[in-house]
């Protein structure tokens, strides 16, 4: 399925702006260890200071890519491990036979973000959760995907977020995982034709050639048959933020199952 990306925010490793990230892609800068994390003014500060580092990363980039559609958008929240930390206190209280807070079971499961971002914006549309161990982030865009095509939707808001995992689990970590949230604002590039008169119709099919559709994009998946056996060391997010942000037309990401194909400005017909 094509579509358009009306609006990406991503933030880590001290890449915070459209422009940090496009010196990122073009080899400038490199992400670092910062753990600096957003101020999130849009949220009261009562509410916000008992955010997770997890959780702030997640809503700044959600508040900000939603925009104008804050409170009517569906959307995807992703993440491979979720709010970890907050789980692996649970655990511990757990084996130390400790009371459990019911409060931050709430907070640790994986829609929890995306439920704290339907309170605070009053959004009532569909919302879901995915996990997808190393493809989370590519599954959660075709995920998004399916529903635009499905529900008929004309935007549709993925955000995807990481912080590193507790110490006690690194041993179990293949990948160079990072701390980072990207969010995602897509779009359809399909026109309801039908409830358009004919010139009409000819308006919005110069616009789409025109500044409100700057790129089309496109996202392919196929069997890994390879032997690949390892997972890749650099996160998808990564590969997937080089490639928005640089001038390449396509390119091609592995993972243990998929191949992963991207293509931009891609044909609309």
């Amino acid at each position: 399925m094509e579509f358009t990306i009306k609006q990406c925010v991503a933030w880590g490793g001290g890449l915070i702006t459209a422009q940090d990230w496009q010196a990122y892609a073009q080899g400038e800068k490199k992400f670092n260890d910062s753990n600096e994390l957003p101020p999130l003014k849009q949220v009261p500060a009562m509410q916000r200071r008992r955010l997770s580092p997890f959780a702030k990363l997640a809503l700044h980039c959600a508040l900000t890519a939603a925009d104008e559609c804050l409170t009517t958008v569906p959307s995807v929240f992703a993440s491979r491990h979720g709010d970890l930390a907050k789980t692996s206190k649970l655990i511990s209280d757990v084996a130390a036979q400790e009371l459990l807070s019911p409060t931050q079971f709430g907070l640790s499961v994986h829609n929890a973000v995306g439920g704290l971002f339907s309170i605070y914006t009053g959004n009532k549309a569909p919302l879901t959760a995915i996990s997808a161990g190393e493809d989370t982030f590519f599954v959660a865009i075709l995920d998004a995907l399916a529903k635009l095509k499905a529900n008929n939707y004309q935007q549709i808001l993925l955000v995807y977020t990481e912080t590193l995992v507790p110490q006690m689990y690194q041993q179990y970590i293949a990948q160079d995982e990072v701390s980072i949230a990207c969010a995602l604002l897509l779009e359809s590039t399909e026109l309801e034709s039908a409830k358009l008169e004919p010139a009409e119709l000819d308006s919005v099919e110069q616009a789409l050639t025109s500044e409100l559709y700057p790129d089309t994009y496109s996202l392919k998946i196929q069997p890994n048959s390879g032997q690949q056996r390892l997972e890749n060391s650099q996160m998808q997010v990564l590969d997937f933020l080089k490639f928005y942000y640089n001038s390449s037309e396509a390119a091609s990401i592995s993972s243990k199952r998929h191949l992963w194909q991207l293509n931009k400005n891609v044909s609309t017909s």
